[in-house]
This record gives structure tokens, sequence and C-alpha cells, in this order.
């Protein structure tokens, strides 16, 4: 996944250029590169969408403003979940009898969860990790035990069948079983716990990186750290003026016969800025987490309960630790610096200690925090959004061939992917022959993986670490940290390990002390910055 000269791109014409490297963004890549597209946005859904558009023959772009997977991707809730939450029916059951349409479409919802759960544990094993997954059933709770065992009930008649929920109600007979029993509130008020098995995302991170490696074998060009500043139609190809963000006196202008927008939240800002249209079609909610140690007994166990605000509250394992959220709040700042706030980490305690009041957790128990942005599609009729999943063709505001995507959580990006490529289809033919894609991991996180086996934190290997920097575009101890490997979630942020491993770094890409030390404060200023504990 080599960087490939700016100034290279502008020789031949894409197809496609998909702008923002999500983790749509990649998939959409492999698909688009033997077509001729850009794809500006590098997280998962826009790697997913080039991975398919790529693997149907056409030559493809995919550029983002920033690192890989280092905007929404990077600060998700981590979970491949089975879809339960798209069978809730709102206020009441009769919300599903009086409206089947609303019912037809949560079904709908929750057999792409499954099929995704099922497709990504087979084929990415190294990248995620199943967990117990219980939800406690109160009296005085919003589903009664039966409405509960209907639910998982459904979720097995939709899903494949070959990757099981272990779906097991405990009632007041074994309940004790479960270990967060002892902790909840209102025991007397408690009638059981459904406990399934779900599966979470190790690193979504590593997912992007290797689906944009298959995107760039399948011929996609492949470039973080690469800003859309400027747009134009001429004739039948749109011209789009690149920069690059590491050295700012190079640029390049570069054609395609379509772009697509996979940014998320800045899927808005980016089409106001190439088109100047100021239509909202996206919503940011930002989404806080909270990082804690809870009893050892409780180390493989997730819970998924309901807030005061009747949404879902996780609190799930992670690397020793528990993660604690999220929020869904409107947001409309600045995207590029979203941090968790004190008022926001007190609300969190105040929610988890509602609902575990035994644990007691303070301030003073918080590792540290983290804070993302959710991007949902627009619904004038909720501030919150839907999160209905929408291509926006700008054609009929006079941008044909400009396509943007709103919403899209991270486990069912290889289905956004190929409707990205078949809206791709419908307007232009691939310029070369269909290739085969490949969604199984890459050889360096099979080597991760090994080298990690039966330990989930210390440094890697040298020899791995430099494959890491010389292959995957690493130009700095963050990206190496925390979209390259997760030596950075660790319970110190990396601290440990940061010098040994940035002094490999630096013989690699031949810095010198100052450019060393420089990386080395860098590093310090954004996890104090980005993931402060709040304490």
């Amino acid at each position: 996944m080599k960087r490939i000269p700016l100034a290279d791109l502008g020789k031949d014409p894409f197809d496609v250029v998909v702008i923002g490297a999500g983790i749509n963004g990649s998939g959409a890549v492999q698909e688009i590169a033997a077509r001729g597209y850009v794809v500006i946005g590098a997280g998962i859904n826009g790697s997913g969408a080039v991975q398919e558009i790529a693997a149907r023959g056409y030559r493809v772009l995919i550029v983002d403003k920033d690192d890989f997977s280092s905007g929404a991707t990077n600060r998700s809730s981590r979970i491949l979940h089975c879809g339960l939450r798209h069978l809730a029916p709102g206020k009441s059951v009769w919300d599903f009898v009086w409206n089947p349409t609303r019912f037809w479409v949560a079904c709908r919802n929750a057999k792409k969860s499954m099929d995704s759960r099922s497709q990504i544990a087979e084929t990415m094993k190294p990248l995620v990790s199943p967990f117990h997954f219980c939800f406690p059933i109160y009296d005085d709770g919003p589903y009664a035990p039966w409405q509960v065992d209907v639910a998982f009930w459904l979720l097995d008649i939709l899903g494949p069948g070959d990757l099981p929920l272990d779906y097991k109600r405990y009632t007041h007979k074994n309940m004790d079983q479960v270990p967060f029993s002892k902790w909840m509130r209102d025991p007397q008020k408690l009638k059981g716990f459904a406990v399934f098995r779900d599966y979470q995302f190790l690193s979504a991170e590593r997912l992007v990186i290797d689906t944009l490696k298959d995107c760039q074998r399948l011929g996609a060009v492949v470039r973080n750290y690469t800003e859309c500043v400027g747009a134009r139609r001429t004739g039948d190809h749109w011209e789009l003026d690149l920069q690059d963000r590491h050295e700012s006196s190079e640029s390049v202008t570069i054609k395609c016969r379509v772009v697509l927008n996979t940014s998320g939240p800045w899927g808005d800002q980016l089409t106001q800025r190439l088109t100047g249209i100021t239509k909202r079609r996206m919503v940011g909610l930002k989404g806080i987490h909270i990082l804690v140690s809870l009893p050892q007994e409780l180390a493989q166990w997730g819970m998924m309960a309901i807030n005061s605000e009747n949404e879902t509250l996780y609190c799930l394992p992670w690397k020793g630790m528990h993660y604690i959220g999220p929020t869904r709040t409107p947001y409309d700042q600045d995207l590029d610096s979203v941090v968790c706030t004190q008022k926001e980490v007190d609300w969190m305690l105040s929610e988890i200690n509602l609902v575990i009041p035994k644990l007691n957790l303070t301030r003073k128990d918080v590792h540290y925090t983290y804070a993302g942005i959710q991007p949902l599609s627009c619904d004038p009729k909720d501030p919150k959004g839907t999160r209905q999943i929408r291509i926006h063709d700008l054609s009929d505001e006079g941008f044909p061939n400009m396509l943007m995507l709103t919403g899209g959580p991270i486990m069912t990006y290889r289905i956004i992917g190929s409707s990205l490529a078949d809206a791709v289809a419908k307007r232009i033919s691939p310029s070369s022959s269909a290739q085969e894609l490949s969604y199984f991991p890459s050889a360096v996180t099979e080597k991760i993986q090994k080298e990690q086996s039966g330990h989930s934190t210390g440094p890697l290997g040298a020899t791995i670490l430099k494959r890491i920097i010389e292959e995957e575009q690493t130009s700095s101890l963050i990206d190496l940290f925390f979209r390259r490997s997760d030596m950075g979630w660790d319970l110190d942020r990396g601290r440990v390990m940061l010098e040994p491993v940035a002094k490999i770094m630096a013989e690699t890409l031949g810095w010198d002390d100052a450019q060393l030390q420089e990386q080395l404060n860098s590093y310090h200023s954004y996890i104090e910055g980005i993931f402060p504990p709040h304490r």
C-alpha cells in the first residue's frame, strides 16, 4: 500500500474517486478501482465501497484528508452487533402490530446485521472477538421476558444459521450464574437476564487497512493525508484539485467520471465546499465513552441496558478494562477536535451507577475517555436523525455523477460497499475486467495476531513494526499506535512502549533527533487532548 507521488495521479483519468477514508469508503474503492472513480473518505464505508467497485473493473482513487479510519471508524463502540436494537418496537409492541411496514423494515435491517455478523466473524477472525452479552430484565423495564424471547427467535430465523447466538434467558433460579447479577440495582425487581454471544472489533482500523490493501491489489490507488480542495465539471468528467497535507506545496488536478463522498461526519461540509450546496443531508451525533476497570469476574462479559433517555447503554470489555457509552447528542461544532467534556463524564457515571450502583464508580475510576461523531441520515421529524442508509444523487441539483453516502454502521460496510458499486454501475461502464476481491485479513494482520496471542498488551516486534511503517502509509506515531495497531488503546495509552517503538520508527523513516522529539511531543499532546481522563 505504498503512497504514490501526488503528481503521478494526474497522468491518467480515473473512473471513480472516493473522498474520505472510513470503512464504508474503503469497500467502495475495492469495487471502483477498475472503473475510474474517485472516493473521498477512507473510513470503513469508503474503503468497503472502493473494494467492491475496483473488483468490478473500475479504475478508482480513494483519498482522505487525514489518516485512514481516523474519523468515525476510530471512535465507535466497536460492536459487530447481531441487530437486536432494530427489533425494539418503540413505546409499545403494538407499534409493530399497527405499523407492519415498520416491522418489515426492522426485520430487514436485523437480517443485514446477522448476515454481516456471520460473514465478518468468519472471514476476519483475527480482528474480532466473541464475548458474553447480557441484558437485564426488570419488572418495571420496557420489555417483558416473552418479548425478549421473541426477538431472539426472530434473529435466529433471520440469520444465516452458521453462527449461533447461543441465547439463554436466566431467571431467579439461576441468574447468579451471570456475574453482573450481584452488582445490579433493585435486585427484588430483577426478573432475570437475556444472555447471548456477540462479537467485538479488536481493531476496526486494521479492517480498513486490510480492505484498502486488497483495493490496491485490485488496481485502486490509495492515498491518505490528501485533501480535495476543489471540483469542476468539464464535459462528461469531473476535475478535482488535490493537495498533499504533508507537503502543502504539492498539488495536482485529476480527472474522473464519478465522485463518491463517503466522508462521514464531514459529508455536508465537503459537499458544500465542492458544490456550494448547503442542503443538510446528515446529522452528527456525538458519542462519548469512558474507560474503567471492573471486577475480574466481569472480564469476558458485556452488558446492554436502557439509560434514562430510553436509549442503549453499553458496558463492554476492552483490553483488561471496560468502556461505557455512548451518548447520542446532536453536534454541530468543530469535527476535527471532538473530545469528551467533564459534564459528559459526570452524566455517563450517573447513568452507569443507576444500572450497577454497587460498583459506585467515580471520576477517580476513569482511566481515560474518548469521543466521536456518528454520522446518520437527516430526518426532518427527528433531530437525532435516522439509521436509514442513503445514497444521495446530486444530479438533480446540477452535479451529475456525484454521490454522497449518509448513515452506515461498521458491521454492514460490505453491504453498503456493494450498494455503492451498484450505484456506480448504473452510471458508467467499467474500463477493465472484473476481478475477485478478498475479504480475508492481510499477512500483516495475521502476524500481529500471532505475536499478540496469549497477551493483550505489549509492543510488537521490530520486524512487523518496520513492515507496517514501510507498507501501510504510516507517517506518525499516532498513525502507528492508534490506526495500524491497538498499542495506544492500552491502560496507559501506549506510554510505556512509546520510546522503544519510536526509535524503530525513526530508524525506518530516517527521522533525526529533532523530528523524533517532535513526534514524541505530538503523541503526548494527542493522548492528553483527545483521550483525557477527566479525573
